[in-house]
């Protein structure tokens, strides 16, 4: 876990008490901090994503995560992966989705990108 993340981290995990168990922290971007848990009920490791704080105070980022959860919730496809739980409290907001393995995702979702709608990477 990397020091930054250490406020959200801490307030993540007890929130989730009783429910995941955050292991450690997989990426992050513009949108999200994507951690490594696992659903204690369960006992099967899942994926969360959450909104960086300075991003759920803004109404606007907040409701675009939250519609961006909702939307793809609402979806079954092998190439979307399904969505768990979503959750807003104060400045955490964060969904889960199954954890999958890197091989996983390059095997299911990437197969699209081999064939006619390959990016095409310039040479400039």
């Amino acid at each position: 876990m990397t020091a930054s993340i250490s406020a959200e981290f801490l307030g993540l995990q007890e929130l989730l008490a009783g429910r995941y168990s955050i292991e450690r922290e997989l990426g992050r971007g513009g949108m999200g901090i994507v951690l490594l848990a696992r659903d204690v009920a369960l006992d099967r490791p899942v994926a969360i994503k959450l909104l960086p704080p300075h991003l759920a105070t803004r109404p606007d980022e907040r409701d675009r995560f939250l519609q961006e959860a909702r939307t793809a919730a609402g979806l079954a496809h092998p190439n979307i992966v399904p969505i768990h739980l979503v959750e807003a409290r104060g400045d955490l907001v964060f969904w889960s989705e199954p954890a999958r393995s890197r091989r996983a995702w390059r095997r299911s979702c990437c197969r699209k990108w081999r064939g006619r709608w390959a990016p095409r990477i310039s040479a400039a």
